[in-house]
């Protein structure tokens, strides 16, 4: 490798490997082979601009040339002189922006955008005349093995630059009229500057450089914005507004998706830098709630990463994000007063997102809390309706207690509400506090027992069948209990704490034949069990109460054991699944030598 010495001190100066930094750029930098136009693009609107700073008459507009084995792009812009032509084009990391007082009016700032080309191509050809008339036109030739070479060209009756490109045989179809008209809409459909695409066949007027697109100008319509967001997403959205933040001087507009979002799903927007298209991935700009939200904005100040794919993460993105986000509060809070209807859809659809803003702002919980729909063992009901038509409101934290208490609860009178989903217990906790009048309490299975009909203790009979089901059900760390409950066609519920079904877990542990399993017995706490809740009324229970035969007794103790385990979404060891089973083929072998 070549090094130059600083005599004085040793020094060594870095030399710079262009095809490795070509192929650093393809393959980890630059996402797509296609960034080559907006670095083109780029190029031309910062000439255009720095022009307009000496001219502010000045519009300036960017032609691109399409043949058969090449493209130009052409800028009337400021131009280059012979010494910025070796300053900013031969050397890498050196913008010519980089030490300007109006740098916040550029879209370019590292000095590698032109190496982009690179990509596509294995020459670079750069036609540039200052408007400064004391420079001579040049053309600079560029390679990518790191050689380039200068000469004085005849260009007098043009200003601005031109770049010349060949394409690599791989990268030829960027080059073809459909792709290319594509790339350039899809970067710069909202710059601010006339793109004209010339060919054989005419000129085309890409970009008039006047009208601000939709999503940029304040006049427009909900309707415009709405047809905007069908034609640009394919989607018909449930509702638009306008987004402002001071910090990055963001403006744009949001998009309300009209079906639901997971949560995790993937965030996908339409970032622009000083009206240059940036990225589809916003980082972290946007809110918990951007999921349910296609946004389309621009920032004039925000910092790009050098590959302009993406925005730097630092206070000013933080700042950003925290105003956007009480932009959409506000949005929420405008359609409360002035359109009831789109706001109760949206919480219908989005009811997530909505609890997952109402946790962390009060004010935005009574604003919205009455709209809010919560899943109880009575269906889906908006908190409304729930604290109107009832004096106490239950919730559980787990699905498998809901799931298995729904049922019996209703018919005992309680409203429960399903606060096993995400941001439920928050909210719930949230309620008591802002609206105390409102008395939500915790439930479980356990409750539900205690709350059953009293247990039977006077009749022989039903002591006599606890403790003959007791003897079958102390093998699986449960104990009977008969008690009176609606509905009467449930025969048997199966209720555990968290306590007892560790218990039984530790005591099916200790019977295996781990040496160490019979320590486990030690972990055993308070020797709580399960209980297989057995009811009264029900027709099949009766007839257990008189059943006689031992053998059919136990058969049927074990299937309902089992059937309420499974029906209470509880898991069902390989043990107990084998007791079903031979249970069941007990029962059927006594039936066929009743019948036969």
């Amino acid at each position: 490798m070549n090094k130059n010495i600083n005599t004085n001190d040793n020094s060594y100066i870095f030399q710079v490997n262009l095809k490795g930094m070509i192929e650093l750029l393809s393959e980890h930098i630059y996402s797509s082979p296609n960034v080559f136009v907006r670095e083109l693009l780029q190029n031309g609107i910062d000439a255009i601009t720095a022009r307009k700073s000496l001219d502010e008459n000045f519009s300036g507009s960017i032609n691109v040339y399409i043949n058969d084995c090449e493209i130009v792009f052409e800028d009337s812009g400021i131009g280059l002189s012979e010494d910025e032509v070796h300053r900013f084009l031969s050397v890498i990391g050196q913008s010519s922006k980089r030490d300007n007082i109006l740098e916040k009016d550029y879209i370019g700032k590292f000095g590698i955008g032109l190496l982009s080309c690179f990509v596509v191509s294995n020459e670079i050809i750069v036609e540039t005349h200052s408007i400064f008339g004391q420079h001579p036109a040049l053309r600079w030739k560029g390679k990518a093995d790191g050689t380039y070479n200068l000469e004085t060209i005849d260009l007098k009756q043009f200003t601005g630059t031109r770049i010349i490109l060949h394409p690599k045989k791989e990268w030829g179809f960027l080059f073809e009229e459909q792709e290319l008209r594509k790339n350039i809409l899809h970067f710069g459909s909202a710059l601010p500057v006339k793109i004209n695409l010339i060919k054989a066949t005419g000129n085309e007027v890409l970009t008039d450089g006047i009208s601000p697109p939709v999503w940029l100008n304040p006049d427009s319509s909900k309707s415009e914005l709405l047809e905007y967001g069908r034609k640009t997403f394919n989607i018909n959205f449930l509702d638009a507004f306008w987004l402002r933040a001071n910090t990055g001087e963001i403006s744009g507009a949001g998009f309300i998706m009209p079906y639901k979002i997971q949560f995790t799903g993937s965030k996908e927007h339409k970032i622009y830098m000083k009206k240059m298209f940036l990225c589809e991935h916003s980082g972290n700009l946007f809110p918990e709630w951007a999921s349910f939200v296609k946004c389309v904005v621009n920032t004039n100040t925000l910092k790009p990463t050098a590959s302009r794919e993406s925005l730097m993460e630092n206070d000013d993105l933080k700042k950003a994000k925290k105003e956007l986000n009480s932009v959409f509060k506000d949005y929420l809070r405008t359609l409360s007063l002035m359109d009831i209807e789109t706001l109760e859809k949206i919480v219908e659809i989005h009811h997530l997102y909505i609890k997952a803003l109402a946790v962390e702002d009060a004010e935005l919980l009574k604003l919205f809390i009455d709209y809010i729909p919560f899943e109880t063992n009575r269906g889906l009901q908006n908190f409304k309706s729930l604290r109107t038509y009832n004096k106490e409101l239950y919730y559980t934290p787990s699905l498998d207690d809901f799931r298995q208490i729904r049922r019996i609860a209703g018919y005992q009178g309680y409203v429960v509400i399903n606060a096993a989903y995400t941001f439920e217990i928050e909210l719930i906790r949230k309620i008591s506090i802002v609206f105390p009048e409102t008395s939500i309490k915790k439930i479980t299975p356990y409750d539900i027992l205690s709350n059953l009909g009293e247990t039977i203790t006077d009749d022989e009979r039903f002591s006599k069948f606890e403790k003959r089901a007791d003897r079958i059900l102390n093998s699986n760390y449960c104990k009977a209990q008969i008690k009176k409950f609606e509905p009467a066609d449930t025969p048997a519920i199966y209720i555990a704490s968290d306590n007892a079904l560790n218990n039984k877990n530790i005591k099916n542990l200790s019977e295996s034949t781990n040496p160490f399993a019979k320590t486990l017995q030690n972990f055993i706490q308070n020797k709580e069990m399960s209980t297989l809740c057995f009811n009264k009324d029900n027709p099949l229970v009766n007839d257990l109460l008189e059943l006689t035969d031992e053998t059919m007794f136990e058969a049927a103790v074990n299937i309902l054991y089992v059937q309420s385990l499974m029906l209470g979404h509880y898991p069902v060891n390989e043990r107990e699944m084998t007791i079903f089973n031979d249970s069941v083929y007990n029962l059927l072998v006594m039936g066929m030598k009743i019948v036969l």
